[in-house]
């Protein structure tokens, strides 16, 4: 790398670094690694890794990133390609009145709606990146038009898991150093493939609406929806993310709504002195429209002398967005996160205190939408409301999200006619359909 390039990529760095208003790169954590990957994504259609991001920014890099990376870099902060970059004057660049900063300025809010849950990374449990896709294909790479990638899935069983799944493929139209799938947003579920092989399989352990990619290098080229469904709820808690352990039906908490025992966790490896996440799924077609529907559950923790902020999270997917409402215990306002569609609300930067509550006792959340205009209900009041533009489609799956001992009850959902889809009382842990 000669010192000009060095220089170049310095200025790069520093311009899109300064259009994101991302401070102080020496203290970036992995929330601003993954807003800068889909800020970057949004301006040019191009996904750079976190990690590939990582070693950029760290200046961990003896020789220029790959052609394609720097192509993506230079057309974020000087809307112009590497070469043709290259040829211009430096000092020129720099001098240089950005004439989009306003714009970019201006358009940052839009930008931050359209953020897969990377600013989830905030709370104080990591949690899960989500969002809804149709197929959907990247059309250039390296400017040069993508041939049509066969890319596709089949499950091996119905409505059970462990569930292994077949992935058939065609890459032997592209050109790249290497190819990689990964089955959701678990990059710890990302293997490499080659030409010459056309299936790759992989075994899902929880049930939900994922979306499969396929990578030509760092970049994403195709992308599919991957619905697993379970026959019933599903329990399962993560300690770290990448180790998922999942409970049977026989060491549920018997009693009239949806737990575990602290025992039970401790039982099955869980370090209570430690952060960890405990999850519940339902996941099928629910034959609701998400722009239009009405949902309510209730729900409660338990305390844990390490959890300070204990946090319920309620989520919704449909197929193309979703819904990710954050309810916290008392004092924890600032921790709060919200996302409707392609709205999102984060209680670093705004008031969300409205949804905090005292979660040791019995809440009930209800979600209120109607053409996309949204009330949030909490123990029967309105604390908040909000709209979105960006469609949610059909809802998929409901899950809930607990960084600590958390409890769910009395779960309903209905369409926008008011027809009750999903009801369940917890009773016998069975969900009535009427």
């Amino acid at each position: 790398m000669t010192q000009s390039d060095k220089v170049l990529l310095a200025e790069i760095k520093k311009k899109i670094a300064r259009d994101a208003r991302l401070q102080d790169t020496t203290i970036w954590s992995q929330k601003d690694f993954d807003f800068l990957s889909y800020f970057i994504e949004e301006k040019t259609a191009c996904r750079l890794s976190i990690s590939t991001l990582k070693r950029i920014w760290s200046n961990d890099h003896q020789r220029l990133p790959h052609i394609s990376t720097l192509d993506a870099l230079s057309k974020t902060a000087f809307d112009k390609n590497w070469k043709r970059l290259k040829s211009d004057s430096l000092s020129h660049l720099v001098t240089k009145k950005d004439d989009t900063a306003k714009s970019t300025i201006l358009g940052r809010e839009k930008k931050l709606r359209k953020i897969v849950l990377a600013s989830l990374l905030t709370i104080p449990i990591i949690l899960i990146s989500i969002g809804g896709t149709k197929t959907r294909q990247k059309k250039q790479r390296n400017g040069q038009e993508m041939p049509d990638i066969a890319f596709s899935h089949r499950k091996t069983l119905d409505n059970k898991l462990p569930n292994t799944v077949v992935f058939d493929y065609d890459i032997e139209q592209i050109e790249a150093d290497s190819f990689f799938l990964q089955q959701s947003w678990d990059t710890s579920r990302k293997v490499e493939i080659f030409k010459g092989t056309k299936q790759r399989t992989d075994i899902y352990y929880v049930p939900g609406y994922f979306t499969a990619k396929l990578f030509a290098d760092d970049e994403i080229v195709k992308e599919i929806p991957v619905h697993i469904v379970y026959e019933d709820w599903f329990m399962a808690a993560r300690q770290p993310m990448s180790n998922i352990i999942t409970f049977d039906l026989h060491l549920w908490l018997n009693e009239k709504h949806l737990g575990i025992a602290t025992e039970t966790l401790e039982t099955k490896g869980i370090d209570l002195n430690k952060q960890f996440q405990l999850a519940y799924y339902y996941v099928k077609d629910f034959e609701v429209d998400g722009d239009n529907l009405f949902y309510k559950a209730s729900f409660r923790m338990d305390a844990l002398e390490n959890v300070d902020c204990p946090m319920a999270n309620f989520h919704l997917q449909g197929t193309t967005g979703y819904y990710w409402i954050m309810v916290g215990n008392k004092g924890c306002g600032s921790e709060v996160y919200l996302r409707t569609g392609d709205t999102i609300h984060n209680g670093k930067t705004q008031d969300l205190t409205q949804l905090t509550t005292n979660i040791y006792e019995w809440n009930e959340l209800e979600i209120h939408t109607s053409n996309k205009k949204v009330q949030l209900l909490l123990n029967g009041t309105e604390v908040f409301s909000t709209s979105y533009q960006d469609p949610i489609g059909k809802i998929m799956e409901i899950s809930y999200f607990f960084n600590g001992p958390g409890m769910i009850d009395d779960v309903e959902l209905k369409n926008g006619l008011g027809e009750i889809k999903f009801f369940d009382d917890l009773e016998n842990h069975n969900a009535q359909i009427p």
